[in-house]
């Protein structure tokens, strides 16, 4: 159940035909991120729980799309989390929400290290887990799964 606050902030800056999947949460136009982050922190939601993304193959007219999945938590009593999610044609940069949840940093570097995902603004970023000369991302639904690769630890 979504809080009457979320569901008046939602309304208010996605309109009131929310495109909303239940675990993913309402689809977010990229330019309207940061003001949604943004007012879900000003409303108590200090905790960024997840940033997720997945790489889709073009269907159809539809292009490559990266989408990508945020889970906010609010605290103390009564504790509850949201989520929200966006979907950009593969290669397309989404806003940081590294200004907003500084918890945002590393995770938004392990989705560009292993989906591709990219995130503009963003501080730092670089590959977290792969070595630095990994070419690809593994976790893309084209990587070649029999690629081959050496210990590097």
């Amino acid at each position: 159940m979504i809080p009457e606050d979320v569901q008046e902030l939602y309304t208010r800056l996605l309109g009131e035909e929310l495109s909303f999947e239940p675990e993913l949460g309402p689809l977010v136009p990229s330019e309207t991120l940061l003001e949604l982050a943004g007012g879900l922190k000003a409303l108590g939601f200090q905790f960024l729980v997840y940033c997720a993304s997945a790489h889709f193959f073009a269907e159809g007219e539809q292009p490559e799309v990266c989408m990508t999945t945020y889970r906010v938590r609010r605290l103390g009593r009564g504790t509850v989390s949201v989520a929200f999610h966006l979907r950009v044609p593969y290669g397309t940069a989404t806003p940081s929400l590294v200004p907003i949840w500084a918890g945002a940093d590393w995770q938004e570097r392990e989705q560009f290290d292993l989906v591709g995902a990219r995130f503009e603004g963003h501080p730092d970023l670089r590959r977290i887990m792969m070595p630095e000369d990994w070419e690809g991302h593994p976790l893309r639904r084209d990587y070649p799964i029999d690629t081959p690769h050496f210990p590097w630890r």
